[in-house]
């Protein structure tokens, strides 16, 4: 635990002390930062809730090449493709960690408060996805290039990213609404009526001709029954997903200034809604109701890019003599989800100790002596 609370209280320090640096500086200093992430994730010894998971995948290619390949299972030709190199698991590791930390720093481009938008994602997004949920980080990844390109009105790359992160994780299909709608681009209650019926409407036929049951999707989704056996505090997941809406909702107009972001900020808050009613609606009909709580909670974690962005932005709109006090409350809150994950969830265990494969090798070598 102490690991984790130690690297989210210094950069959250470093955020509030508001340090002048010159921009060669700053990007030093994000190189670094990016640097030690990626080696904190990739360099992990049997930390997170998949890491045994994967190695088994990644032991079983070895075996059998098409053992596991599916059109929505991109992330096996990954695999196949580290084996090719002849490297190890820890290369396979180090590829996705990379895949899903240069994603995350091209998001990071779209606001101007990027180590505070970082620091905002540790605690689930850093720790919990892109330590935990491998094949699922990876689609971020390549979601958050395709976010970066919509915000830049970049077409092209922004769909081919978006079919990559498909490709690798059926969730990312939730931000199918970025196809459809540009940045700065004024939203009109018809054309959002008409999309949001159809896109509906395919997510629901897509569902039902490739899976058919939530048992079928769960699978796809790299989801196991253990996993689908919720801890008690599973409901608090959904509880900070409505927050960020509660405060985009409350401060809705003057989010609309921001008319770059705003249809971003938008389609989140009508998406999370959906899913979170979705659920409800799902549990009380369906006979397979174990499984929807996990996949909501799996479809939402994207979300939590768009959720960093409504806290920074709030913390633009105060006054500025209380801008520090809601960055500091901000920071709070986030170390508090944090703790609460770590000191209670069911699966944190498979986070704690840290171990880091780099030492452990260290330890093997010098017990040798």
């Amino acid at each position: 635990m102490i690991t984790y609370l130690s690297i989210y209280i210094y950069l959250s320090i470093i955020s509030l002390s508001e340090i002048n640096l010159s921009n060669y500086v700053k990007k030093i200093y994000f190189y670094l930062l990016f640097l030690f992430i990626l080696l904190f994730i990739s360099g992990r010894h049997y930390v997170g809730g998949d890491y045994v998971a994967y190695l088994n995948l990644f032991n079983e290619v070895k075996i059998n090449v098409l053992d596991g390949f599916s059109k929505l299972q991109g992330l096996n030709y990954v695999i196949q493709f580290i084996h090719t190199l002849h490297l190890n698991y820890f290369f396979f590791n180090l590829i996705c960690a990379l895949i899903f930390l240069t994603g995350i720093f091209k998001f990071l481009k779209i606001s101007d408060e990027r180590l505070f938008v970082f620091i905002l994602l540790i605690p689930t997004m850093i720790y919990v996805v892109g330590m935990g949920y491998t094949r699922q980080s990876v689609s971020i990844g390549f979601l958050c290039f395709a976010i970066y390109y919509w915000s830049e009105n970049m077409n092209v790359k922004k769909v081919i990213f978006f079919i990559l992160a498909v490709f690798i994780h059926i969730s990312s299909i939730i931000f199918i609404f970025l196809l459809f709608f540009k940045c700065n681009e004024k939203i009109k209650l018809t054309k959002l009526f008409l999309l949001t019926t159809l896109s509906v409407s395919f997510l629901f036929l897509f569902y039902y001709l490739y899976f058919n049951n939530f048992q079928n999707l769960s699978s796809a989704m790299g989801l196991d029954y253990k996993i689908v056996k919720n801890s008690p505090l599973k409901y608090l997941k959904f509880v900070a997903h409505i927050v960020p809406c509660i405060i985009f909702l409350v401060f809705i107009k003057k989010f609309s200034k921001d008319k770059k972001l705003f249809p971003l900020y938008f389609f989140s808050l009508i998406s999370i809604i959906f899913v979170i009613i979705t659920m409800i609606v799902f549990k009380q009909l369906a006979q397979q109701s174990s499984y929807i709580d996990v996949i909501a909670d799996r479809v939402l974690l994207p979300f939590i890019l768009i959720e960093a962005l409504i806290f920074v932005r709030l913390c633009s709109l105060v006054d500025l003599e209380y801008n520090f006090l809601f960055k500091f409350l901000i920071l709070f809150y986030f170390g508090l989800m944090l703790f609460v994950w770590l000191e209670f969830a069911d699966n944190s265990h498979a986070w704690q100790p840290y171990r880091s494969i780099l030492f452990e090798r260290y330890a093997d070598d010098f017990n040798e002596l």
